[in-house]
Protein backbone atom coordinates (compact mmCIF):
# COMPACT_ATOMS: atom_id res chain seq x y z
CA UNK A 1 0.00 0.00 0.00
CA UNK A 2 3.21 2.27 0.72
CA UNK A 3 4.68 1.64 -2.83
CA UNK A 4 1.46 2.98 -4.31
CA UNK A 5 1.04 6.34 -2.59
CA UNK A 6 4.70 6.23 -2.61
CA UNK A 7 6.35 5.24 -5.66
CA UNK A 8 9.58 4.05 -5.42
CA UNK A 9 12.17 3.65 -8.39
CA UNK A 10 14.90 5.16 -9.80
CA UNK A 11 12.90 8.27 -11.82
CA UNK A 12 11.55 11.20 -10.44
CA UNK A 13 8.56 10.14 -8.42
CA UNK A 14 6.00 12.85 -10.72
CA UNK A 15 6.87 10.57 -13.72
CA UNK A 16 5.12 7.47 -11.73
CA UNK A 17 2.31 9.78 -11.03
CA UNK A 18 1.66 10.88 -14.63
CA UNK A 19 1.83 7.57 -15.96
CA UNK A 20 -0.66 6.65 -13.53
CA UNK A 21 -2.85 8.96 -14.30
CA UNK A 22 -3.12 8.18 -17.98
CA UNK A 23 -3.47 4.23 -17.59
CA UNK A 24 -6.67 5.58 -15.00
CA UNK A 25 -8.42 7.79 -17.71
CA UNK A 26 -7.83 4.71 -19.93
CA UNK A 27 -9.45 2.84 -18.05
CA UNK A 28 -12.31 4.70 -17.25
CA UNK A 29 -12.16 5.68 -21.23
CA UNK A 30 -13.03 2.10 -21.81
CA UNK A 31 -15.68 1.39 -19.11
CA UNK A 32 -17.68 4.31 -21.12
CA UNK A 33 -17.33 3.23 -24.65
CA UNK A 34 -18.48 -0.70 -23.17
CA UNK A 35 -21.59 0.85 -21.19
CA UNK A 36 -22.87 2.86 -24.33
CA UNK A 37 -21.93 0.08 -26.28
CA UNK A 38 -23.89 -2.83 -23.99
CA UNK A 39 -26.88 0.20 -23.95
CA UNK A 40 -27.29 0.52 -28.17
CA UNK A 41 -27.53 -3.54 -27.93
CA UNK A 42 -30.34 -3.63 -25.50
CA UNK A 43 -32.52 -0.31 -26.51
CA UNK A 44 -35.61 -2.25 -28.28
CA UNK A 45 -36.27 -0.92 -32.04
CA UNK A 46 -39.40 0.49 -31.33
CA UNK A 47 -37.67 3.39 -29.11
CA UNK A 48 -34.95 4.29 -31.84
CA UNK A 49 -38.04 4.43 -34.20
CA UNK A 50 -39.40 7.06 -31.60
CA UNK A 51 -36.60 9.65 -32.27
CA UNK A 52 -37.75 13.41 -33.88
CA UNK A 53 -39.67 13.44 -37.03
CA UNK A 54 -38.73 15.27 -39.60
CA UNK A 55 -40.97 17.72 -41.39
CA UNK A 56 -42.23 16.55 -44.95
CA UNK A 57 -41.12 19.15 -47.69
CA UNK A 58 -43.90 18.45 -49.81
CA UNK A 59 -46.33 19.43 -46.69
CA UNK A 60 -44.33 22.43 -45.91
CA UNK A 61 -44.44 24.14 -49.63
CA UNK A 62 -48.19 23.38 -49.45
CA UNK A 63 -48.72 25.72 -45.76
CA UNK A 64 -46.90 28.27 -47.67
CA UNK A 65 -48.98 28.01 -50.89
CA UNK A 66 -52.07 28.88 -49.01
CA UNK A 67 -50.60 32.07 -47.54
CA UNK A 68 -50.99 33.91 -50.52
CA UNK A 69 -54.49 32.57 -51.65
CA UNK A 70 -56.23 34.31 -48.44
CA UNK A 71 -54.04 37.46 -49.12
CA UNK A 72 -55.61 38.21 -52.32
CA UNK A 73 -59.12 36.91 -51.07
CA UNK A 74 -58.37 40.37 -48.19
CA UNK A 75 -57.14 42.69 -51.55
CA UNK A 76 -60.29 41.95 -53.80
CA UNK A 77 -62.51 42.76 -50.80
CA UNK A 78 -61.15 45.91 -50.59
CA UNK A 79 -60.89 46.90 -54.04
CA UNK A 80 -64.97 47.18 -54.45
CA UNK A 81 -65.12 49.49 -51.38
CA UNK A 82 -62.46 51.73 -52.85
CA UNK A 83 -63.93 51.70 -55.99
CA UNK A 84 -67.54 52.90 -54.49
CA UNK A 85 -66.08 55.16 -52.59
CA UNK A 86 -64.15 56.83 -55.77
CA UNK A 87 -67.69 56.23 -57.29
CA UNK A 88 -69.23 57.90 -55.07
CA UNK A 89 -66.06 60.60 -54.46
CA UNK A 90 -66.50 60.82 -58.28
CA UNK A 91 -70.71 61.59 -58.28
CA UNK A 92 -69.71 64.09 -55.37
CA UNK A 93 -67.23 65.65 -57.31
CA UNK A 94 -69.51 66.02 -60.94
CA UNK A 95 -72.32 67.73 -58.96
CA UNK A 96 -70.25 70.29 -57.43
CA UNK A 97 -69.00 71.15 -61.18
CA UNK A 98 -72.21 71.51 -62.22
CA UNK A 99 -72.94 73.68 -59.52
CA UNK A 100 -69.89 76.00 -59.92
CA UNK A 101 -69.38 76.52 -63.24
CA UNK A 102 -73.28 77.30 -64.62
CA UNK A 103 -76.87 77.89 -63.26
CA UNK A 104 -79.21 75.31 -63.98
CA UNK A 105 -82.15 77.17 -63.05
CA UNK A 106 -83.69 79.57 -65.39
CA UNK A 107 -83.85 83.50 -63.72
CA UNK A 108 -87.34 84.72 -61.86
CA UNK A 109 -88.95 87.98 -63.16
CA UNK A 110 -88.43 88.74 -59.08
CA UNK A 111 -84.64 87.74 -59.49
CA UNK A 112 -84.37 90.54 -62.36
CA UNK A 113 -84.28 93.91 -63.39
CA UNK A 114 -84.41 95.36 -66.58
CA UNK A 115 -83.43 99.42 -67.61
CA UNK A 116 -83.33 101.85 -70.63
CA UNK A 117 -80.48 104.25 -71.47
CA UNK A 118 -79.94 106.41 -74.29
CA UNK A 119 -76.21 107.78 -75.44
CA UNK A 120 -78.08 111.36 -75.73
CA UNK A 121 -81.16 112.92 -74.54
CA UNK A 122 -81.39 114.83 -77.62
CA UNK A 123 -80.15 113.90 -81.09
CA UNK A 124 -79.23 116.09 -84.07
CA UNK A 125 -80.75 115.94 -87.40
CA UNK A 126 -79.31 112.64 -89.24
CA UNK A 127 -78.19 111.45 -85.77
CA UNK A 128 -79.69 107.66 -85.41
CA UNK A 129 -80.58 107.25 -81.46
CA UNK A 130 -78.45 104.84 -79.96
CA UNK A 131 -80.52 102.57 -77.04
CA UNK A 132 -79.38 100.17 -74.43
CA UNK A 133 -81.44 97.99 -72.63
CA UNK A 134 -79.62 95.83 -70.08
CA UNK A 135 -81.06 93.44 -67.58
CA UNK A 136 -79.49 92.75 -64.16
CA UNK A 137 -79.98 89.86 -61.89
CA UNK A 138 -80.57 91.12 -58.39
CA UNK A 139 -80.77 87.98 -56.99
CA UNK A 140 -78.47 85.95 -54.49
CA UNK A 141 -77.80 83.15 -56.74
CA UNK A 142 -76.87 82.08 -60.27
CA UNK A 143 -79.24 81.94 -62.63
CA UNK A 144 -80.02 81.77 -66.65
CA UNK A 145 -81.64 84.07 -69.07
CA UNK A 146 -82.80 83.94 -72.73
CA UNK A 147 -80.85 86.27 -74.69
CA UNK A 148 -82.24 85.96 -78.26
CA UNK A 149 -83.13 89.23 -79.98
CA UNK A 150 -86.83 87.68 -80.80
CA UNK A 151 -87.41 87.75 -76.64
CA UNK A 152 -86.33 91.87 -76.23
CA UNK A 153 -88.54 94.12 -77.74
CA UNK A 154 -88.46 98.03 -78.21
CA UNK A 155 -91.50 99.81 -78.80
CA UNK A 156 -91.68 103.99 -79.40
CA UNK A 157 -94.15 106.22 -79.57
CA UNK A 158 -94.50 109.91 -80.67
CA UNK A 159 -96.28 112.61 -78.13
CA UNK A 160 -99.15 111.62 -78.72
CA UNK A 161 -98.81 107.95 -77.44
CA UNK A 162 -99.07 106.39 -80.89
CA UNK A 163 -96.58 103.75 -81.75
CA UNK A 164 -94.16 104.73 -84.96
CA UNK A 165 -91.79 102.01 -84.50
CA UNK A 166 -91.14 98.41 -83.13
CA UNK A 167 -88.44 96.06 -83.07
CA UNK A 168 -91.03 93.02 -82.78
CA UNK A 169 -92.46 94.35 -85.99
CA UNK A 170 -88.35 92.68 -88.15
CA UNK A 171 -88.00 90.60 -85.50
CA UNK A 172 -88.14 86.36 -86.81
CA UNK A 173 -88.19 83.42 -84.45
CA UNK A 174 -84.87 82.09 -84.23
CA UNK A 175 -82.46 80.21 -82.32
CA UNK A 176 -82.82 80.23 -78.77
CA UNK A 177 -79.63 81.24 -77.09
CA UNK A 178 -79.20 81.86 -73.09
CA UNK A 179 -76.89 83.33 -71.16
CA UNK A 180 -75.92 82.97 -67.26
CA UNK A 181 -75.98 86.12 -64.97
CA UNK A 182 -74.20 85.86 -61.61
CA UNK A 183 -75.58 87.89 -58.42
CA UNK A 184 -75.59 91.19 -59.71
CA UNK A 185 -73.81 90.59 -62.84
CA UNK A 186 -75.70 92.42 -65.91
CA UNK A 187 -76.21 92.36 -69.56
CA UNK A 188 -76.56 94.68 -72.27
CA UNK A 189 -78.10 94.78 -75.98
CA UNK A 190 -78.08 97.84 -78.14
CA UNK A 191 -80.22 99.18 -80.61
CA UNK A 192 -79.82 101.42 -82.88
CA UNK A 193 -83.18 102.99 -84.28
CA UNK A 194 -83.01 104.49 -87.99
CA UNK A 195 -85.95 107.48 -87.27
CA UNK A 196 -88.37 105.68 -89.57
CA UNK A 197 -91.53 104.42 -89.25
CA UNK A 198 -92.10 100.38 -88.90
CA UNK A 199 -95.11 97.96 -89.83
CA UNK A 200 -95.92 94.16 -88.95
CA UNK A 201 -94.33 92.38 -91.47
CA UNK A 202 -90.95 94.80 -91.93
CA UNK A 203 -91.95 96.13 -94.93
CA UNK A 204 -89.34 98.31 -96.69
CA UNK A 205 -90.01 101.94 -97.81
CA UNK A 206 -91.23 103.23 -94.43
CA UNK A 207 -91.06 107.30 -94.06
CA UNK A 208 -89.06 109.16 -91.51
CA UNK A 209 -90.39 110.57 -88.50
CA UNK A 210 -90.95 114.13 -87.85
CA UNK A 211 -88.95 115.98 -85.39
CA UNK A 212 -90.28 115.83 -81.85
CA UNK A 213 -90.17 114.13 -77.92
CA UNK A 214 -90.44 110.55 -77.88
CA UNK A 215 -90.81 107.61 -75.62
CA UNK A 216 -89.28 104.24 -75.38
CA UNK A 217 -90.21 100.98 -73.68
CA UNK A 218 -88.91 97.82 -73.24
CA UNK A 219 -89.07 94.33 -72.26
CA UNK A 220 -86.80 91.44 -71.71
CA UNK A 221 -88.15 88.13 -71.76
CA UNK A 222 -91.14 89.87 -70.22
CA UNK A 223 -88.83 91.99 -67.96
CA UNK A 224 -90.45 95.76 -68.20
CA UNK A 225 -87.89 98.74 -67.79
CA UNK A 226 -89.41 102.01 -67.05
CA UNK A 227 -90.20 104.09 -70.24
CA UNK A 228 -87.68 106.61 -71.43
CA UNK A 229 -88.20 109.66 -73.35
CA UNK A 230 -85.54 111.57 -75.59
CA UNK A 231 -85.66 114.45 -78.45
CA UNK A 232 -85.38 114.18 -82.30
CA UNK A 233 -84.24 118.02 -83.57
CA UNK A 234 -85.20 118.79 -86.83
Amino acid sequence: MSSVLHPVGPEDKGTYWRRRLVVVVSLVVVVVLVALAVRALTTPDDARAQGPTKLDPSTVATTDAQTPTGTPTGTASGTPSDSATASGTATDTATGSATGTAATTACSDQSLTAVLTTKATTYGPGQAPNLVLTLENTSQTPCTVESSSAVRVLTITDSRGTKVWSSADCQTKGATATEQLDPGEKSSKNITWSRQHSAAGCPTGQTAVEPGTYTVTGTWDGVAAAPLTFALAG
